[in-house]
């Protein structure tokens, strides 16, 4: 099989499971948001949103199949995100505390370290990986901490599998990208932005399980 073939299939692959967590996550959250931070899904579409401006410039300045793909990718994920905080706004039972305010505290307190460090070069491959740990990994981890306490009666099971499909396709495609042509500053960003997403979202489950 091709490359192209493979890229093409891990691309609808992601996209169908990003259509299967935002619509099961959506339905459940009309009906019940308990466990679920709304700190959470917003960090996650601040930085849905980021890279979905980075997208759009990559495919303004040079074209190509893989960028048009990105952008269409960040572009869904960024608008199922807004339906599910638009559910929870729409229910208005959920409840901002205080693992919210540490989600955001802790949230932008990494943000700021990693911009600094990184020179507010945002565009930066390694910066993008480190944010991608502060807006997406570390909210996990406070959203476990969440369920842990109150239950996890407002995550979906479809997107408890979604997430987990997702996250391994990129690792997929990453790991087949490192195969062929080794390691460089992209890759090694996708490294320190997915794994943490995996483990943390590992924690998410195993809480959710148990709860």
């Amino acid at each position: 099989m091709s490359k192209r073939l493979v890229g093409d299939a891990l691309f609808l692959v992601q996209l169908g499971f990003a259509l299967t967590f935002g619509i099961s996550q959506f339905v459940l959250l009309l009906s019940s948001t308990t466990g679920v931070s709304m700190s959470w899904f917003g960090a996650w579409q601040i930085f849905l949103l980021l890279n979905l401006w980075l997208a759009w410039r990559a495919d303004k300045m040079q074209s190509s199949r893989v960028t048009k793909q990105t952008l269409i990718s960040y572009l869904v994920w960024t608008v199922v995100v807004a339906l599910d905080i638009s559910a929870m706004l729409f229910r208005e039972s959920w409840v901002w505390n205080e693992r919210d305010t540490f989600t955001l505290q802790l949230a932008t307190a990494g943000v700021l370290v990693t911009l600094m460090f990184g020179r507010f070069d945002i565009s930066n491959p390694l910066v993008k990986g480190w944010l991608a740990v502060f807006f997406k990994a570390v909210p996990q981890v406070i959203l476990a901490w969440n369920i842990w306490l109150v239950g996890g009666e407002g995550l979906a099971t479809m997107a408890i599998i979604a997430g987990h499909a997702t996250i391994l396709a990129r690792l997929g495609q990453l790991t087949f990208s490192i195969r062929e042509a080794g390691w460089d500053k992209n890759r090694i960003g996708s490294l320190i932005s997915e794994l943490p997403n995996e483990l943390s979202w590992v924690l998410v489950t195993a809480v959710w399980l148990i709860r």
